[in-house]
């Protein structure tokens, strides 16, 4: 494969906002021009409490446009209310989003019982004071925006009121910022701020970079009751949830019936979150796959992969139970590789497997459909031809799908590469799980050019098939130790 740059915006649509914000305080004030009480009127309500949903009031995006034609501020906060919920956030910001500190008033007027949290792009510790003489019991501190002393003074301002304060964490330097001060309550967006793109396993990998005990918010990207699967089970505390409850208010009712049959489960070490635990900035997760003997399992390991596939389809790769079930516990992930029908069940087998704790996750290979792939603690993997075949990806958000090369009548393991276009065009699409044909000689170049958050070998590191080169492993994890950047 001849690998080429693949091209990316210098657009930062946060930063945009932020600076637009910047000028429209400088010209009117902290309270942009709405009456603000000069004493707080309506009564301060606890925003961090147990089973945590916040609904938001919102009406357009930089990603999604107008999303609804939605009544005043108060009444879409009065639905959200008769639904069931306790928390709700409402988006203050003009320009991109079509709020304003008077929907933040109107809202905390109608609902004083309500906790509600004020969301926008805030910058100072006079915003703090407006917040909560405008009703806010809670803000959301965004700690790329801000320097560390400013996020910390504005923190401790939120605490002085007795407000809450939402910090929100986008990367490793976020949490430096923010690990002087330890907050209570924190917020991982799913969403990139820079090019509002959705990247759904992004908070399990920050979450597990947090060095203190807090509780977490999955931010964005819920649009159905099945997509809040994966942050309720990677260990999220709440939910912040926007166009899903927006366009669909009954949706509330199932996120609470979730959040509460999860109670306690959350907490567990979960295959989700043990994934997003083994995340280093810079560095993609490892899979290696067809592994079919002891000492190429004791190897992979060794070398530092984060997860080891079992094949359990026909191929020159397969393997079976009691080989899986003769292996240690170890730090990497034990993934089965399926094949099956659209409607088919996981055999009984392999769902022993997983409840007995010999596997953690499920790759599926076949015909499956996106529910099947939902209920069995999996992901999928495509096989891509053109970059129409990139349009499946939707099927299954938020789950991730491992992308590899389309051979017919084949379902996988064929050591053949996606064409560099197609790769490129999976990379702005968002997360990129990739395998085909990587091996010592071209994953380092891959990794350089794409970034992808995981890669999969297994040819190409074969002596043989179903059995490894130790000197191609080796080199494989060299390359890729080399050309990782830790952030």
């Amino acid at each position: 494969m001849s690998l080429s740059e693949s091209g990316a915006s210098d657009r930062d649509i946060r930063r945009e906002i932020a600076d637009k914000r910047a000028e429209r305080v400088k010209r009117l004030g902290a309270g942009e021009g709405f009456e603000i009480p000069l004493e707080r009127n309506v009564p301060l309500v606890p925003f961090n409490r147990e089973n945590m949903l916040i609904c938001e009031v919102k009406r357009s995006s930089p990603s999604r446009g107008n999303i609804a034609e939605l009544p005043r501020a108060e009444d879409q906060a009065r639905l959200y209310q008769s639904r069931g919920a306790g928390n709700v956030s409402v988006l203050t910001e003009p320009d991109y989003f079509s709020g304003s500190l008077q929907d933040l008033m109107d809202v905390k007027a109608a609902c004083p019982d309500l906790a509600v949290l004020r969301k926008d792009f805030l910058l100072t510790v006079e915003d703090i004071d407006v917040s909560y003489r405008a009703g806010a019991d809670c803000c959301l501190l965004i700690a790329s925006l801000l320097e560390a002393d400013r996020l910390q003074a504005m923190y401790r301002r939120c605490r002085e009121w007795g407000m809450d304060a939402l910090v929100e964490l986008h990367s490793s330097d976020d949490i430096a910022k923010a690990e002087t001060f330890r907050p209570e309550l924190t917020g991982i967006n799913c969403r990139n701020l820079k090019d509002f793109r959705i990247y759904p396993l992004l908070p399990l990998k920050i979450r597990g970079l947090i060095g203190w005990e807090c509780r977490v918010i999955y931010e964005s990207g819920i649009l159905k009751a099945s997509d809040a699967d994966l942050a309720l089970s990677g260990g999220f505390n709440g939910l912040l949830v926007g166009e899903g409850v927006v366009r669909n208010p009954d949706l509330i009712g199932e996120l609470l019936d979730r959040q509460i049959d999860r109670t306690g489960e959350n907490q567990k070490t979960g295959p989700w979150k043990r994934l997003g635990e083994r995340w280093n900035p810079g560095r993609p997760l490892v899979k290696i796959c067809g592994l079919t003997n002891r000492e190429d399992f004791d190897l992979a390991v060794s070398e530092g992969a984060d997860l080891c596939g079992f094949i359990l389809a026909p191929s020159p790769r397969q393997t079976d139970a009691a080989f899986i079930r003769s292996l240690p516990p170890c730090s990497a992930l034990k993934v089965a590789v399926v094949v099956m029908e659209e409607e088919e069940e996981l055999p009984s087998f392999i769902r022993q497997l997983l409840m007995d704790g010999h596997l953690d996750l499920i790759q599926y290979h076949g015909r499956e459909s996106a529910a099947t792939v939902a209920g069995g603690r999996g992901y999928k993997a495509l096989r891509i031809k053109s970059e129409a075949d990139l349009e499946k990806i939707a099927e299954y958000y938020p789950r991730p799908c491992l992308l590899d090369a389309f051979v017919k009548g084949q379902a996988g393991g064929t050591g053949k590469q996606i064409d560099a276009a197609v790769v490129a065009r999976a990379r702005g699409l968002g997360e990129l799980w990739l395998a085909g044909g990587l091996n010592p000689d071209n994953v380092g170049e891959l990794i350089r050019i794409y970034h992808p958050e995981l890669i999969d070998a297994s040819s190409g590191l074969e002596a043989e098939p179903g059995r490894k080169d130790p000197a191609k492993v080796k080199a494989f994890f060299k390359e890729i130790a080399s050309h990782a950047q830790i952030q």
